[in-house]
């Protein structure tokens, strides 16, 4: 065989945009929701159209509750998320993440923001999935399980280890938005319309 090994020059120029955005695992794969609670067959589209609009890159965040509990899960508030194990968890999770913040902010990227689900126990953000009852005691069978919940204003399981590790390291300045698992939870509209104006307001 014959020939030179030489310098190899690509015929493409690097196209990236060097923005991207963060977004909970099921914004983009409604399969890794509770079962009965996924809104749309695959994506949160409105969502990805927004990012796609913005030339936004989307770095989808591990699933707390997948990564600890699997697909085949019941749904649960913050009490019963809120123990030391699945908080190590949530930690884990976090610190990877903002290793990966980190590493695209000290290469010339720009990270516009962090977008959460509100209602979820794990990554609500304004709310999160509680107990109707403060004195309600969550555990035994499952045909003893009380199905009723409200939400409550305040923040998932992981939305407050991600936020702890944010500020740890500096990085605390990163907006924290979120999207509405069910109507119930807030307006997607609205939601939707807070991380438009704070991605063109960031880009400027």
């Amino acid at each position: 065989m014959t020939g030179k090994i030489g310098q190899i020059k690509p015929s493409v120029q690097d196209a990236r945009s060097g923005k991207l955005i963060f977004l909970s695992h099921c914004i983009l794969n409604q399969n890794a929701c509770v079962r009965g609670l996924a809104s749309q067959p695959a994506v949160i589209r409105e969502m990805v159209d927004l990012a796609l609009d913005a030339n936004l890159g989307m770095y989808q965040m591990p699933c707390p509750e997948v990564t600890y509990l699997g697909s085949m899960r019941w749904g649960q508030v913050k009490k019963m998320y809120g123990n030391p194990m699945f908080r190590r968890h949530c930690r884990h999770i976090a610190e990877q993440i903002c290793d990966q913040i980190q590493t695209y902010r000290d290469n010339d990227h720009q990270v516009l923001g962090i977008v959460l689900r509100d209602g979820s126990p794990t990554c609500g953000l304004k709310c999160s999935a509680v107990e109707p009852d403060d004195e309600q005691v969550w555990g035994g069978m499952v045909w003893h399980a009380s199905p009723l919940q409200r939400f409550g204003a305040t923040e998932g399981v992981y939305t407050e280890e991600l936020k702890a590790e944010l500020q740890q390291r500096g990085m605390d300045d990163l907006p924290l938005l979120s999207l509405p698992e069910v109507p119930e939870a807030g307006s997607l509209p609205d939601a939707l319309q807070e991380i438009r104006s704070t991605v063109r307001t960031r880009q400027d």
